[in-house]
């Protein structure tokens, strides 16, 4: 079997010097050699998962986090290449909804002993993508995102200044009217943003549509209808703990396509990257892709391996002799002067 792995060197909170010889050792060690692709600043991994496609490649391994995973993804797209993932991002979106574990030896435990299945991506203006669509404020506020992340790596006073955008961008921005064609229906609302949902989780772990399956051939949308700026905050601070605001104007639904429009014009994006602005068509690609995931029984081996681990800090407490005080020890019988301490 070809295998071909593709690394972002760069990926996670702290850059790791020992991250790609200690993937291919871990890989070596459970009987896959892999040829090794790290990406770079000009190819993010598109490109390079397509040549592995092509060139017969049975399974490409990715080690990134979520970006580089979807870029990986999107060159695989339509192809008998299976993906398989070992997470190194920061939030691991896709790994989570995917039931792929961020530890690294369970993840390539995946790739040896879990099963191959197709799931969906979706796909917005002829832009494949995993996660989400979003419309409207979230899309907006994105760049700002990308710049405060960058100033913290490089320059705070930059990472401030974009913060400092951020915050100013939703302040000002209001409602806008939309309409959205969907299952034969047709709806007029006025909102901050819509969204549009291929997995469960995305962005700083939100869990918009925490129902969403990646492989049930429907994309979710969630939308909020005349919502004030503190709904829309109310409701995203919710997602991030993975709940629901209990609001009556909260509206969810299931749908193959869904079209946007927006009055006037708004931006979107996929996946957080920038794709232009209204009106945008998203469907759903039903089994685009082969992706490497996890048995039943190797997540309840995994489970047990966490349990045992968890447990094993506390393992002395469990023990007789750490419950039971020790009963003191008799002392010996004085037969003369304490012997001295010999000098310091």
């Amino acid at each position: 079997m070809t295998t071909v792995l593709i690394v972002n060197p760069t990926s996670g909170p702290n850059e790791d010097s020992e991250l790609v010889p200690n993937l291919v050792d871990a890989l070596q060690s459970q009987g896959i050699d892999a040829k090794l692709c790290p990406t770079t600043p000009e190819e993010n991994g598109q490109g390079l998962a397509a040549a592995a496609a092509k060139s017969g490649a049975n399974l490409v391994v990715v080690a990134g986090g979520d970006g580089t995973i979807e870029a990986v993804a999107r060159g695989l797209a339509h192809t008998q290449t299976a993906l398989g993932i070992i997470p190194q991002g920061t939030r691991n979106n896709i790994a989570a909804s995917l039931n792929i574990p961020t530890d690294m030896a369970q993840a390539i435990q995946v790739l040896v002993a879990g099963e191959r299945s197709q799931y969906d991506l979706g796909k917005a203006n002829n832009h494949y993508f995993m996660e989400v669509v979003g419309v409207g404020l979230e899309a907006s506020l994105f760049p700002c995102g990308d710049d405060v992340k960058e100033g913290i790596k490089s320059n705070y006073w930059v990472a401030l200044k974009s913060l400092f955008m951020g915050l100013k961008t939703f302040l000002q921005f209001s409602p806008h009217r939309l309409l959205l064609r969907f299952d034969g229906r047709r709806v007029r609302l006025r909102t901050l943003q819509v969204n549009v949902c291929n997995s469960p989780r995305y962005g700083v772990e939100f869990a918009l549509a925490p129902q969403a399956k990646m492989n049930d051939g429907k994309l979710d949308l969630i939308y909020i209808d005349k919502p004030s700026k503190w709904d829309h905050f109310r409701h995203f601070f919710a997602a991030m703990r993975g709940k629901h605001l209990p609001h009556e104007r909260l509206k969810m639904h299931q749908a193959s396509t869904i079209e946007v429009r927006g009055y006037p014009a708004l931006d979107v994006h996929a996946d957080g990257e920038c794709i232009g602005t209204t009106p945008v068509i998203v469907e759903v690609v039903p089994k685009a892709l082969w992706i490497c995931v996890p048995t039943p029984e190797l997540l309840a081996t995994f489970a047990e391996q966490t349990s045992a681990e968890k447990g094993g800090i506390f393992d002395f407490m469990q023990r007789p002799e750490a419950r039971e005080p020790k009963a003191p020890e008799p002392e010996a019988a004085e037969s003369g002067p304490s012997p001295q301490r010999p000098p310091m």
